[in-house]
């Protein structure tokens, strides 16, 4: 390693725009690069960055306190919009997902030895500081009775300027696997999940799979009553299911559009705590649907966590369904923006759709009402 060459380069990442609006930040990543050069990249933990960085007390518990994790993740982006931002640089600092010790390399040659675990994230070249972590990274995919394969997946960084390749940005840019919830009601008479499972958030499910996989990118998918809070914390996640699922309502219960959870009689509705506007499924068939329905579709940087939030919420099933699809549709999303803000991309959202049912297929959603900020 070269320290002159390599404090130099950190000196220009903290400098430029990408970092010279987040103090924090900024300290973050000198602190762990300068540890690294002294060579006590081995005291490089959650704790110590909590306490030397942040100024925690000796009493900091990392499971309680979420801090360093969040910053971590802002760090990276931060990073990765710094190097896309410049034409070429000699030198390159990541900070791996799962560990807190940067991997500093060269475009041009090696300048540390060579990490024994290579993240399938980073470039042939990264290299490793003395020990790293003997984290194993990897994409996981948990199924519904809760066993776990791995899915070995390099994702794909999305380069184009389209709306929809935009809105999913932010998520491939975090490198961290998309969790999919599907909310499974706890039916004591029956114990098949596929029993279970809505029409719609299937639906979506297939959507989501086939656009994940031709961008290579990794998701968990996970099912049950409640969606698992810890990981929605580390990593972006995709809720469906609305009048169905608990968390997508507490989700929006402090947003501009809300869904109510059902009455008793079983009905539910989307309301605007504006203006007090109400949309409710309508005209009930002998099949038991409605044949106009509507759903709500949210994109929600969570300030707390620092991660992602998508939800597609319908008042049925149907709904739902209209909703997911939009996520995954470039001629579907582009409806949304025709009122929305120029910068968009960096701002949450949340669209109220609207979908006719024949028999047991909706239309193509259309919007009825869109909500930046």
């Amino acid at each position: 390693m070269v320290p002159d060459r390599t404090l130099a380069h950190l000196e220009e990442v903290l400098k430029s725009p990408a970092f010279s609006s987040s103090k924090r930040c900024q300290e973050f990543l000198r602190y762990i690069v300068v540890e690294t050069i002294n060579g006590r990249a081995e005291a490089i933990k959650e704790r110590n960055i909590a306490l030397d960085v942040f100024g925690k007390g000796r009493d900091f518990e990392p499971g309680e306190d979420s801090l360093v994790r969040v910053k971590a993740r802002e760090v990276r982006k931060r990073l990765s919009d710094y190097y896309e931002s410049i034409e070429n640089s000699d030198l390159r600092i990541d900070l791996p997902i799962g560990g807190y010790v940067p991997l500093i390399h060269s475009t041009t040659k090696p300048i540390s030895q060579p990490s024994p675990i290579q993240s399938e994230l980073r470039t042939p070249q990264v290299l490793e500081p003395p020990r790293l972590s003997r984290r194993k990274f990897g994409w996981m995919l948990v199924s519904a009775l809760g066993l776990t394969g791995a899915a070995a997946v390099t994702p794909f960084v999305l380069r184009s300027r389209e709306p929809l390749e935009r809105l999913w940005r932010p998520v491939f840019d975090s490198k961290l696997p998309l969790l999919v919830f599907i909310p499974v009601p706890p039916e004591r008479n029956t114990s098949q999940i596929s029993d279970r499972v809505g029409i719609g958030p299937a639906a979506v499910l297939r959507y989501a799979a086939d656009f994940l996989t031709r961008h290579h990118y990794p998701y968990n998918l996970r099912f049950g009553a409640d969606p698992p809070f810890a990981q929605m914390r580390e990593q972006p996640s995709l809720l469906l299911g609305g009048s169905s699922s608990i968390w997508s309502q507490r989700v929006t219960s402090n947003l501009r559009y809300t869904i109510s959870p059902p009455d008793s009689s079983g009905g539910s509705y989307i309301r605007d705590t504006k203006t007090g506007k109400i949309w409710q499924s309508m005209n009930p068939t002998p099949n038991g649907y409605a044949d106009q329905d509507y759903g709500l579709l949210c994109r929600i940087f969570d300030s707390e966590s620092g991660q992602i939030i998508l939800i597609a919420a319908g008042l049925t099933t149907f709904a739902t369904e209209g909703a997911g699809s939009i996520l995954f549709d470039p001629a579907l999303f582009a409806a949304i923006l025709r009122n929305a803000p120029t910068d968009w991309e960096t701002k949450n959202f949340q669209a109220v759709i609207h979908v006719s049912i024949i028999g047991t297929t909706p239309s193509s959603p259309t919007i009825v009402a869109s909500y930046f900020w």
